[in-house]
């Protein structure tokens, strides 16, 4: 059974029995009294850091390999697209109960808009040439008239996609996101920031009690080790406290002169709520529009509001909300009691069904 092995092999298989051949030991010869080290006795799932983002290359949540990073160049013009768009779906619709849409042509809605040019968007810089084109949908550019063309019909399709939106609003704020939905904290970052200090947390998994666990706990170890009241760590929280009354010594990591970095952990982390909170509010905001937009692109028979619930511009409530402060008096000539649960002509000041469209 063994005289395929040489003389060397044989003596080692006498002891071993599953040593391989020295030919498949890469020239290795083991004296016959060293022991082989048996396999390792497995402990259960080898840690390999993946629920860290890291693989072995030096990545991680804490590092994260920016290949992987879907915010890092987020549409800071998000809501405002969202917006534009929300009121051109509108052209050829009218009010409940009326015959004459609410704009006629695009340009009708477009020059109301341009009244509210911050509330719209359309303070920015103009866009490309080719941004133009594609926006218009013209077919002639070849592999990109007929895929921007595609890509409208399709997404007319898709549900909103809330993630995303709240992914790219996160990014607005500097708060990076991996492609598995984690925070990360991208390159030049750091984690104790109201940027990093989540990071490895999924953004769709948390909410507010997410924030709120962290301080409670991180709360009761500075009262425990560092003797701190409740009285402070609220004060910390709100911000009436900072780290700067905290210099005393018995606050430091035992060993060393600096100051424990739960104190900043704990101001971070109450930031970085209040920032998730405006995010979230934001995205709830642009989710409303797209839903409103998608409805009206969906129905275009016209002859009804698109199924949303209060179409408007700046001032009113509903799918397109806004903070202008603009008083009923220039809101159009509806009688706001009759139209409120339509429409809230924020945008449309002074002129009935559309803006200027009765000087164009």
């Amino acid at each position: 059974m063994v005289a395929f092995y040489n003389a060397a092999d044989q003596e080692l298989y006498k002891k071993y029995q599953y040593l391989p051949q020295e030919k498949y030991r890469l020239g290795l010869n083991l004296p016959t009294d060293t022991p082989v080290a048996p396999p390792p006795i497995s402990g259960g799932i080898t840690n390999t850091n993946a629920f860290a983002g890291g693989g072995g290359d030096g990545f991680s949540v804490y590092n994260a390999d920016p290949n992987t990073i879907t915010n890092m160049n987020p549409n800071s013009y998000a809501l405002q697209d969202a917006r534009r768009k929300n009121e051109l779906s509108y052209v050829g619709k009218s009010f409940p109960g009326n015959i004459d849409p609410l704009y006629s042509t695009n340009t009708e809605a477009m020059k109301n808009m341009e009244m509210y040019p911050e509330y719209y968007g359309l303070d920015r810089p103009p866009p490309s040439k080719i941004s133009q084109l594609i926006s218009k949908g013209i077919g002639f550019i070849p592999g990109i008239g007929t895929l921007s063309r595609f890509a409208d019909f399709a997404s007319g399709m898709l549900p909103v996609n809330r993630r995303a939106i709240m992914e790219n609003q996160l990014g607005t704020q500097g708060v990076m996101v991996n492609d598995i939905g984690q925070i990360v904290v991208g390159p030049g970052g750091q984690y104790n920031t109201p940027e990093g200090i989540m990071a490895g947390y999924n953004v769709s998994k948390m909410d507010d009690e997410t924030f709120t666990g962290r301080q409670k706990n991180i709360g009761e170890t500075l009262k425990d080790k560092y003797g701190l009241t409740q009285t402070q760590v609220d004060g910390l929280i709100s911000g009436e406290l900072t780290e700067e009354d905290f210099t005393d010594s018995k606050y430091n990591l035992k060993g060393t002169n600096k100051q424990t970095n739960l104190i900043t952990n704990l101001i971070n982390i109450e930031k970085a709520r209040k920032n998730f909170a405006n995010t979230t509010d934001t995205t709830d905001t642009i989710s409303d529009i797209k839903t409103d937009t998608k409805t009206n692109n969906q129905n275009q028979s016209g002859g009804d509001d698109g199924g949303g619930d209060t179409p408007i511009g700046p001032g009113g409530t509903g799918s397109r909300r806004g903070d202008s402060d603009i008083s009923d008096r220039d809101r159009g000539n509806y009688d706001t009691d009759d139209t409120a649960s339509f429409f809230a002509k924020g945008g449309r000041v002074n002129f009935k069904y559309g803006g200027l469209a009765s000087i164009l």
